[in-house]
């Protein structure tokens, strides 16, 4: 499903409320000049996404390849893309609990980039690449207000900073690569079997 749109917002795939299986689904959206949304999961929402791919691009302010408000949905083999805006990013939670597997979060271009970012949420994310780059700004994993995620066999680049983690947040990140900048925390961030683009490896619990 394909919306090129010429408003403010643009929405391929909208599920409010709703919990349908999204499987073998292509889902794209450009050219608004707000926000573009790829997929958009909304008000209680847990869709089930099986090989899905999800790209938003050229939204002059925000571009969201998955967004999830209030919504859990079950997200397998999952690529969402958020590129070309002022704020990109590849996956976007608030207020939600995703479970993220063999997922591929990717933000780029325009000012900041986040790979992951969560506000108020609970992901459990495993053997997920969550990537940022080409922007001023550039974070792998960008949490805040509160919530616990748990990143487990997963690839985290950012050139600002790997991992994000604000105050009221706790993060444990397991068997991971931090690839890029530093790690930037305020709140509880606790690392185990984490090593970074050169293979130096932290025991834990202190991140490289």
């Amino acid at each position: 499903m394909k919306n090129t749109g010429s408003g403010s917002y643009a929405t391929a795939i909208r599920n409010i409320g709703a919990s349908p299986a999204m499987t073998n689904v292509t889902a794209s959206t450009s050219g608004a000049s707000i926000q573009n949304f790829a997929v958009l999961n909304y008000g209680s929402s847990s869709p089930t996404m099986t090989n899905v791919t999800a790209t938003a691009s050229a939204g002059t302010a925000e571009n969201h390849g998955v967004y999830n408000s209030s919504s859990s949905p079950t997200m397998t083999n999952v690529t969402a893309t958020g590129s070309g805006g002022t704020n990109n990013y590849g996956v976007f939670n608030t207020l939600s609990s995703p479970t993220m597997t063999n997922v591929t979060a990717t933000a780029s271009g325009g000012t900041n980039n986040r790979g992951v970012y969560n506000t108020s949420s609970s992901p459990t994310m495993t053997n997920v690449t969550a990537s940022a780059s080409g922007g001023t700004n550039n974070y792998g994993v960008n949490s805040n207000v509160s919530g616990t995620i748990r990143i487990n066999h997963s690839v985290i680049k950012g050139s600002t900073n790997t991992v994000m983690n604000y105050s009221g947040v706790t993060t444990y990140v397991g068997n991971t690569q931090l690839d890029g900048g530093p790690v930037s925390n305020s709140g509880t961030l606790i690392c185990a079997g984490v090593y970074d683009e050169n293979y130096a490896f932290s025991a834990g619990p202190a991140c490289p």
